[in-house]
């Protein structure tokens, strides 16, 4: 089976930024930042804008808001990624917490512009804010933010130690605020602010919408919800420990774990981390994830979400997934010795407790028959409605139930030359992957190079920024 990171390594290829002249100067309530004139589209951006600031002697603990700008923060390079272990050797730095700004230079609209925030997604291990370019949604009057934030290791360190859990999803907490401070004084309006999020990306947005404070009036939610059945883990202080002794560490406690790591080379940490299988299990499952930290005054997640009621009220939700979510998971139809050896029932077991529950889900999808590559459609279909798809469903209820305004649901099916991990991977079977959508409403001038945009694709490009933008508009 294929690993679930290493696929999204996939989804992971550099998009650079079309950055063109010297743009127009911005004044803030931080300062005065300069932007460029974009090469393809009718558009401003400012990149690396700075929105917090680690504590390098605390590397794992909370971060800061970052301080005023003393003169003018000149916002014109693509800035850094966090630390992550996406390729070898691992890459970024510890002060990475920055943002993007796009913003249309020729709006039709005189009024403040409605604001798109984007997270991106990679299982809170990989992934940074220039991915994709979103030099589509200019021509719709929409300004795009796009955000990095502490990943694995050094941005969700599950241990007993207070003040470590989720720093990630907080380092989210103090960009949503930079944005809602700051956007007006780049024509955008604080009041109309959607999050939009894939995978990781969207459950950490349904994060957000069960915590307390609430900073957008819209959210898209692409392929996960906090029900997804892999994106909690447990206090886990083994991790930090290990990882610790050995680079020499010859304690035993956590606490001085910790902060023996907080000393080395946030490479190397991660990298030790990265070959240990602390971040990715030897079944390519993610490891180090958002866990519950029920007795921190300033938790995100106070309890598990299955006990939590999000507060939505008055909140316009869209949320969806793909025809063939888990299709990345599995090989092509050809490769006959995997599905005749695949283990249906190993795989319920993964998901269910009880022997009764195993039996009457496997009846349901393939009866008595035994696996083999006439039946990869319903193993995809299965893998796809454990993962995504029943949880997605339970939310729409969720959601409904807590009075948010509207709920809308899409299903994304199209197969085109720019279904993003399908086309990457080489994947044969039919239906859309996990992660496919994302080809059409972001562009991605590395992956796409190449690739010519049909008629067709170009149809639904505009057909779903379009109605993206519209969400964001109007709910």
């Amino acid at each position: 089976m294929k690993s679930l990171v290493l696929i999204l390594l996939i989804i992971k290829c550099v998009a650079g930024s079309a950055v063109g002249r010297e743009g127009p100067l911005v004044s803030t309530p931080k300062g005065l930042i300069r932007g460029v004139r974009a090469e393809d589209g009718d558009y401003d951006g400012y990149y690396g804008i700075p929105y917090a600031l680690v504590d390098e002697d605390n590397p794992f603990g909370p971060s800061t808001p970052h301080p005023d700008f003393e003169g003018i923060f000149d916002a014109v390079t693509d800035g850094v990624q966090c630390i992550q272990a996406a390729n070898s050797p691992v890459t970024g730095v510890i002060q990475c917490l920055q943002l993007n700004v796009f913003v249309p230079n020729k709006p039709q609209s005189t009024e403040p512009l409605p604001v798109m925030v984007y997270i991106h997604g990679g299982a809170f291990l990989i992934g940074y804010k220039s991915e994709h370019s979103p030099r589509f949604f200019p021509k719709h009057d929409i300004i795009v933010v796009t955000i990095n934030y502490r990943l694995g290791l050094h941005g969700f360190l599950c241990s007993s130690e207070p003040g470590f859990k989720n720093v990630g999803l907080k380092d989210q907490v103090l960009a949503l605020k930079w944005i809602k401070d700051n956007i007006a004084a780049f024509g955008g309006d604080a009041d109309q602010i959607t999050l939009l999020g894939m995978s990781a990306g969207s459950i950490s947005i349904d994060y957000h919408l069960h915590a307390a404070e609430n900073f957008a009036q819209k959210a898209i939610l692409m392929s996960g919800t906090t029900l997804t059945s892999w994106i909690l883990a447990e206090e886990n202080d083994e991790i930090p420990i290990n990882v610790a002794k050995n680079l020499g560490f010859s304690g035993d406690d956590v606490k001085g774990a910790i902060e023996f790591l907080s000393t080395q080379d946030p490479n190397i940490v991660v990298e030790e981390a990265d070959r240990l299988h602390y971040l990715v299990d030897e079944d390519g499952y993610p490891v180090i994830m958002p866990c519950v930290e029920s007795n921190s005054d300033s938790g995100i997640l106070t309890d598990y979400p299955v006990n939590l009621q999000p507060k939505v009220k008055g909140i316009d939700i869209m949320i969806g997934y793909a025809s063939k979510e888990m299709m990345f998971m599995y090989p092509n139809v050809d490769d006959s010795q995997f599905y005749r050896t695949y283990s249906f029932n190993r795989a319920l077991l993964h998901d269910f407790d009880e022997a009764h529950d195993v039996d009457i889900v496997r009846q349901f999808y393939i009866g008595d028959e035994q696996p083999s590559e006439s039946l990869q459609g319903v193993i995809i279909d299965y893998s796809s409605d454990a993962s995504f798809v029943h949880s997605a469903e339970r939310s729409v209820d969720r959601y409904l139930n807590a009075e948010a305004n509207s709920v809308y649901k899409y299903l994304f099916t199209y197969e085109g030359d720019r279904n993003y991990v399908k086309l990457t991977a080489n994947l044969t079977a039919s239906g859309a992957s996990h992660g496919d959508e994302l080809g059409y409403i972001f562009d991605n001038p590395t992956r796409f190079a190449n690739v010519p945009v049909t008629e067709a694709d170009q149809r639904i490009i505009d057909a779903m920024t379009k109605m993206w933008a519209d969400f964001a508009k109007y709910g």
